[in-house]
C-alpha cells in the first residue's frame, strides 16, 4: 500500500502527476463553485434580518418620516438629540439603489440657535421636498420654518429656510403638501396668548422657488373657541386647497373641512363643513383627494367599541352620503388606525381589527357611492394569533396597494416588520404571511414609514435598536416581492451545435448590460471566466426573458453565468449553469460528473469518436478500488450512472480508459 495520496497519485496510471493538496483545494472549490452568486445592487441588502443602516451616528431619533424623490430614492427627516442638550432637525437622501447621497449621518436643517422639532415633509417635485418645523431661536412659543431640500442634501432656498410665522400664538400642529407645480400649502393650528383666546386655523402657499403667495404671516382662514387639532391639507388642481380639522364642540370631536381658492379666501359657506357629525366622538382621521376634486374621509371614533365611519365631500363642500357617514365594517372588535389609497376610480382603505389579544390588518375596496367592492366585511391583508398593527400604505401602480405593518407573531419581546401586496382585485400578491422586511429578532422597531419607489414597489423606513443603538434603517421591496433585483430561471441547454443560454429577470432597470461568461473545465481548480457575449436590457421593469446561442470551438464541461451591470456599475451574478459539450471532436472526450457533489447518484457522460470497450473505475479517499465498470460503447456521446449507496461522505475518483485513452477525474459524495 501506498504511504499517503501524494506518493500514490506521483506514479499514478501512465505516469500522470498529480498532487493531493491541489485535489483538496479542487474538492473544496466543487464544494463552494455550485453555490448560488448573488450581488446586492448599491446599499441595498437582500436580507431583511440585515437591512441598509440609512442614517449613523444618530442620537435617538424620533418623529422620523419620509417621502418619495420621485426618481425611486426618498428623502428622511428626523428629530435628533446628538448635542446632548437641545433638539435638532436632520435630513437626509437615499437614491433609487440605497446609496445615500451625501452625508451618512444627516444634515442639520438649519443653523439657528434655536431648538428645533415636530418635522413634516413633503415631495415637491423629482429629486427635491420640502421641510416643516417648529423652531424656537425667535419665540418661546416657537415659530414655523420652511426649506426646500435637494437630492445631493444641499438646501433650495435659504441656509436656514423660510419663517412662516412672527408672533406669540402658540402653533400646536401643523401639515404640508405640494401640488403639481411644486408649490406649497401650509395649515396650521394656532392659539391665541389670551387666557380667552381664540383657536385658529391660519394657511400660507409658497412658490417652488420659495416665494411666499399670500399674506406675510399667513391668512386666517377659520378661528373660534373651540379646541382644535389634527389639521389636514389637500391642494386642488387650481391654486387653492382643503383643509380639515378636529374641533370640540358640546364635548363631541367633530371634523370640519374648508376650500380656500388661489388667493387665500373660503369658497365655503362662512362656516366650515361638519364632515364627520355631531353624533360622532373622532379619535382620529385620514383624507385623500379623489376624482372631480371630491375628497373621501375616514375616521375613527370611540364608543363602546371603537368603529371606523367614511364620507366624501365635493369640491364644493357637499356631503355626499348620509349625515354622519358610513359604517366601514360589522366586524366583531375594535376597528382602528384608517389608512386611505386611491385606486383609479376606487377608494382602497385600510384599518386594524383588534379582538381580544389578536390584531389583524383588513383592506377593503369601495366605489364612488360607498358599496364594497370587495369581501363584504372587508379581506384580511393577515390574520395571525399575536398583533399585527400600524399599517402604511402605497399605490402599487395596477389599482392595487402595498401594505407593511409592525408584526409580533412569535412570543418576543419586539415586533417584526412585514409587508404584503393586494392585487386590484383583493388577493394577496406575495406570501400569504407577508414578506419579512425587518426581521432582525426582537429588537424595537417604531416609525415605520412606507414610500413609493415609483415602479410598483416601496421602501419601508424605519427605526431600530441594535446593539444598544438607535439607528434609521431601510428594506427596499420590489414589486415582484423581491428585495432586489435578480436574475431567475437561468439554464443552458443544447440546440443543435450551438449551447443555448437562456434567463429571466425581475425588477430590470433601464440601461443595464448582460455579458454572457464561459469557462471550462479545469481540473485545478481555477476559475478562468471569459465574456462571450454581451445583450443589453429590454428596458422594462418587471420580468424579461434573454436568449443567447454559443457555438464553442472548446468541447467537455462548460460552465455558464450571466452578469447583470447597471449603469453604476452595481453587479448581479446568476447561478452557474454546466452542460457537455462534445460537438463532432475526433478525440475521447470524458466529462466531469453531474451533480457534483452528489447524495445519491450522478452521471458521468464521455465522447468516444468510435466504438470502443471502456472501463471506468472508482476508488475512495483511501485510493481503494470500489467498484468498476467494462463495457463496449458505440460511437458518439454515452453516459453511466454512479450510485453511492453504501459509500460514506467524502472524495472519490475515477480512472475512464478506452484503448489507450486515459482521464483521471475526482468527485464528491455529500450527506
Amino acid at each position: 500500500m501506498y504511504r499517503n495520496y501524494t506518493d500514490y497519485f506521483e506514479i499514478f496510471f501512465n505516469g500522470n502527476q498529480f498532487n493531493y493538496s491541489i485535489l483538496v483545494q479542487a474538492a473544496i472549490f466543487t464544494i463552494l463553485f455550485f453555490g448560488l452568486y448573488a450581488n446586492a445592487f448599491a446599499q441595498w441588502i437582500n436580507n431583511p434580518s440585515v437591512n441598509t443602516q440609512l442614517v449613523i451616528d444618530t442620537r435617538d431619533p424620533v418623529n422620523i418620516s419620509a417621502v418619495s424623490d420621485l426618481n425611486g430614492g426618498s428623502f428622511m427627516v428626523w428629530q435628533d438629540n446628538r448635542n446632548g442638550f437641545q433638539n435638532e432637525v436632520y435630513f437626509s437622501h437615499v437614491d433609487v439603489n440605497g446609496n445615500i447621497s451625501l452625508r451618512p449621518d444627516g444634515k442639520r436643517i438649519s443653523q439657528l440657535a434655536g431648538a428645533e422639532e415636530n418635522p413634516v415633509c413633503a415631495k415637491e417635485y423629482p429629486g427635491a421636498a420640502v421641510v416643516l418645523w417648529k423652531d424656537y431661536t425667535y419665540s418661546n412659543n416657537g415659530d414655523l420654518f420652511a426649506q426646500q431640500i435637494l437630492y445631493d442634501n444641499s438646501f433650495g432656498w435659504t441656509d436656514n429656510g423660510i419663517r412662516l410665522t412672527n408672533s406669540n400664538d402658540e402653533i400646536s400642529q401643523y401639515s404640508v403638501s405640494t401640488d403639481q407645480s411644486g408649490d406649497l400649502y401650509i395649515s396650521y393650528i394656532a392659539k391665541e396668548p389670551e387666557i380667552t383666546g381664540e383657536y385658529k386655523i391660519e394657511i400660507q402657499k409658497i412658490s417652488s422657488e420659495g416665494k411666499p403667495l399670500l399674506k406675510s404671516g399667513g391668512e386666517v382662514l377659520y378661528k373660534s373657541h373651540e379646541r382644535k387639532s389634527m389639521t389636514n391639507i389637500i391642494p386642488d388642481e387650481n391654486g387653492g386647497a382643503f383643509v380639515f380639522w378636529i374641533e370640540m364642540q358640546n364635548g363631541k370631536s367633530i371634523i370640519f373641512g374648508q376650500h380656500f381658492n388661489a388667493d387665500g379666501k373660503a369658497t365655503w359657506d362662512k362656516k366650515p363643513v361638519d364632515v364627520s357629525g355631531p353624533s360622532h366622538n373622532v379619535i382620529t382621521y385620514a383624507a385623500k383627494k379623489i376624482e372631480d376634486q371630491s375628497i373621501y374621509v375616514a375616521w375613527q371614533t370611540l364608543k363602546k367599541e371603537k368603529e371606523i365611519y367614511h364620507q366624501i365631500v365635493n369640491s364644493k363642500g357637499k356631503i355626499i352620503w348620509a349625515r354622519g357617514g358610513r359604517l366601514v365594517t360589522t366586524l366583531k372588535g375594535n376597528q382602528v388606525n384608517p389608512e386611505v389609497n386611491k385606486a383609479d376610480s376606487s377608494i382602497i382603505l385600510s384599518w386594524t381589527n383588534e379582538q381580544g389579544n389578536d390584531k389583524d390588518v383588513y383592506i377593503q375596496k369601495f366605489n364612488r357611492n360607498g358599496k364594497p367592492i370587495w369581501n363584504k366585511h372587508g379581506v384580511p391583508v393577515i390574520k395571525l394569533a399575536g398583533e399585527q398593527f400600524g399599517q402604511q400604505i402605497v399605490g402599487d401602480g395596477k389599482g392595487g396597494v402595498i401594505l407593511a405593518w409592525i408584526d409580533r407573531r412569535i412570543n418576543l419581546s419586539y415586533a417584526d416588520i412585514y409587508a404584503q401586496r393586494i392585487n386590484e382585485d383583493g388577493s394577496r400578491k406575495w406570501d400569504s404571511l407577508g414578506l419579512a422586511v425587518a426581521s432582525n429578532h426582537n429588537t424595537l422597531k417604531s416609525y415605520l414609514t412606507l414610500v413609493s419607489d415609483e415602479s410598483g414597489g416601496a421602501i419601508a423606513i424605519f427605526k431600530n435598536m441594535r446593539n444598544g443603538k438607535n439607528e434609521i434603517y431601510g428594506q427596499k421591496v420590489f414589486s415582484t416581492g423581491t428585495y432586489v433585483s435578480e436574475i431567475v430561471d437561468f439554464n443552458t441547454q443544447l440546440s443543435g451545435d450551438s449551447i443555448k443560454v437562456e434567463w429571466y429577470t425581475t425588477n430590470e432597470r433601464g440601461s443595464t448590460r448582460y455579458d454572457v461568461e464561459r469557462s471550462e473545465q479545469q481540473d485545478n481548480g481555477n476559475i478562468n471566466w471569459n465574456v462571450i457575449g454581451s445583450i443589453n436590457s429590454a428596458g422594462k421593469t418587471n420580468a424579461a426573458k434573454y436568449e443567447y446561442f454559443d457555438s464553442p470551438t472548446v468541447t467537455g464541461t462548460l460552465y455558464y453565468r450571466v452578469v447583470e451591470t447597471d449603469v453604476q456599475g452595481n453587479e448581479v451574478k446568476s447561478n452557474i449553469s454546466r452542460i457537455n459539450f462534445f460537438g463532432a471532436s475526433s478525440d475521447v472526450i470524458v466529462a466531469q460528473n453531474i451533480p457534483n457533489p452528489f447524495s445519491d447518484s450522478t452521471t458521468i457522460s464521455f465522447y468516444l469518436p468510435d466504438p470502443s470497450p471502456v472501463t471506468i473505475e472508482f476508488f475512495d479517499d483511501h485510493v481503494e478500488k470500489i467498484s468498476e465498470i467494462d463495457k463496449s460503447f458505440p460511437a458518439g456521446e454515452n453516459s453511466i450512472t454512479f450510485h453511492s449507496s453504501g459509500l460514506r461522505p467524502g472524495i472519490y475518483f475515477y480512472r475512464f480508459k478506452a484503448n489507450d485513452f486515459v482521464d483521471v477525474k475526482k468527485m464528491v459524495i455529500t450527506n
